[in-house]
C-alpha cells in the first residue's frame, strides 16, 4: 500500500473571497525514463538493452496511433487519447479547425490503478525547520 505525502497551505480563494487552508499533494522528484527502465530491467531479469528497445518501439507505436486519431490502451495503466477545446460558432461554416484553441491529452486510468489510489494512505508533510522545509519520505 502506498503513501502519498500531503501538505496544508494557506491560500487566497478568489471564488469565495477569503483565505483558507487547502490540502495538496507534495510533488516528489520525477522518475525519469532511465530510472524507470533500469528498475524494470532489474526487477524483470530482462537485459537493459532489450527493455530500452521494447520501450522505444512501444512509444513509437503509441505516438503513431495517437497521431492518427486512435485511443491507445496501455496494459494495466489506462488509456490515452488526444482532445481539443474549441470556440463555439453560431454557424456550421464558422466551425472547424480554426476554432481550436487548446490541444490536450486525455488519460483515463485503469481499474487496478484506480484501486491503488483508493487504498493509498496519506501522510502529513512534517516541517523540520522554520523556513518551510520538510522531510521527504523515500519512495
Amino acid at each position: 500500500m502506498g503513501k502519498i505525502v500531503i501538505k496544508k497551505k494557506l491560500m487566497n480563494l478568489a471564488m469565495k473571497k477569503k483565505e483558507a487552508y487547502v490540502t495538496r499533494t507534495v510533488g516528489l522528484p520525477m522518475v525519469d525514463e532511465k530510472q524507470l527502465l533500469e528498475r524494470a530491467a532489474d526487477n524483470s531479469g530482462i537485459r537493459r538493452g532489450v527493455i530500452y528497445a521494447a520501450a522505444d518501439a512501444i512509444t513509437n507505436e503509441v505516438k503513431n496511433f495517437l497521431m492518427n486519431g486512435h485511443s491507445v490502451q496501455i496494459p494495466l495503466l489506462g488509456s490515452f487519447r488526444f482532445g481539443v477545446n474549441a470556440k463555439a460558432s453560431d454557424t456550421l461554416k464558422e466551425a472547424g479547425a480554426k476554432q481550436i484553441y487548446r490541444r490536450k491529452i486525455i488519460y483515463k486510468c485503469s481499474k487496478p490503478i484506480w484501486r491503488l489510489l483508493q487504498t493509498a494512505q496519506f501522510e502529513d508533510w512534517t516541517e523540520d525547520d522554520g523556513n518551510g522545509g520538510g522531510t521527504t519520505p523515500n519512495p
